[in-house]
């Protein structure tokens, strides 16, 4: 019997879905945005009070038609891959993930009060001249329930051969993932000055690459190679991850850069010690702003006095 412990990736019965009449067991992408366990909760306190409302079918497609459309990877309700001679007995979910595991944890507790499970009702969906990540997107962008890391997420997989886009998409905050990067912090350390927007995320969504009259580029110029070179210098020197996604560092990395030139400051990221950082902490041993300012200006003197003293310019 399947338990309501949502700690576990393992642990939801198979949930029934009518597909014309006929019982399917639901399948997904690996692309899907990653579920909100909190509001699978909700959703499932729900149905166990109201059940399940026959208004609010899910959207579903074959599993021929998936593979049809280029989908040869499918995943159960429990993360597990599908062997491609069961696809017969599943349906793609295309809108409705968060409501099929609510209706598996309903239907747990069904079980146990001797309640007829729920079968969740759905809409058989006909893809017209799309592919089926830009139709997930599309309806998620379009009720505006997704977050920025989902937008990422979802742009990432219309443009898989964007190294921008998949380095946003590993490193973005979003629930479950504590030492992830803010969106903002990530445009700061791979593209300088102008970075994405969620406006800019949503038309990626949505397949496109250009925005406004003029025509511009949506991706903005960025240098991967020297964004993951700070992130890893900052590692090197003994920085919490913690730290490195807060804009701080990457501020004053920047103020350096515009200052002194490249050189110089990976040169004084390079040698920071652990009395540096624990110059720039407060009693709690997280990075103070005003402490991380006053500090860089001290080693930034430090370095220009060595540097004059070798005779390195």
């Amino acid at each position: 019997m399947a338990t309501t412990d949502l700690n576990s990736a393992t642990n939801y019965s198979e949930v029934k879905i009518d597909v014309n009449g006929e019982l399917k067991k639901a399948a997904f992408t690996v692309f899907n945005r990653d579920i909100n366990k909190p509001n699978v909760e909700l959703i499932a306190e729900k149905m166990k009070a109201k059940g399940y409302r026959k208004g609010e079918p899910i959207q579903v497609i074959s599993t021929e038609l998936a593979e049809n459309l280029g989908i040869d990877i499918l995943i159960d309700i429990n993360e597990q891959r599908i062997p491609r001679e069961k696809f017969h007995e599943y349906c793609m979910v295309l809108d409705g993930v968060h409501r099929s595991h609510a209706a598996s944890l309903c239907n747990s507790w069904l079980i146990e009060e001797g309640k007829p499970e729920i079968v969740v009702p759905s809409i058989e969906i006909d893809l017209i001249d799309e592919s089926i990540t830009e139709y997930i997107n599309e309806i998620n962008c379009t009720k505006l329930e997704w977050k920025k890391e989902d937008y990422v997420k979802g742009a990432a997989c219309v443009f898989p051969k964007i190294a921008l886009l998949q380095k946003y998409k590993n490193l973005i905050k979003r629930d479950g993932k504590s030492d992830g990067y803010p969106l903002s912090t990530l445009n700061h350390i791979y593209c300088g000055v102008r970075g994405l927007t969620k406006s800019d995320l949503v038309l990626l969504c949505y397949g496109k690459t250009k925005k406004g009259k003029d025509e511009k580029d949506i991706i903005p110029k960025h240098n991967i190679e020297k964004g993951d070179k700070f992130i890893q210098t900052c590692r090197d020197v003994g920085f919490k991850e913690k730290d490195i996604t807060k804009r701080y560092l990457i501020t004053e990395f920047k103020n350096l850069k515009i200052e002194e030139g490249e050189n110089f400051a990976f040169q004084l990221f390079e040698q920071i010690t652990k009395d540096d950082r624990s110059s720039m902490e407060n009693r709690i041993q997280f990075l103070d702003e005003a402490k991380v300012i006053d500090h860089f200006l001290r080693m930034k003197e430090r370095l220009k006095r060595r540097n004059l003293e070798s005779g390195d310019s």
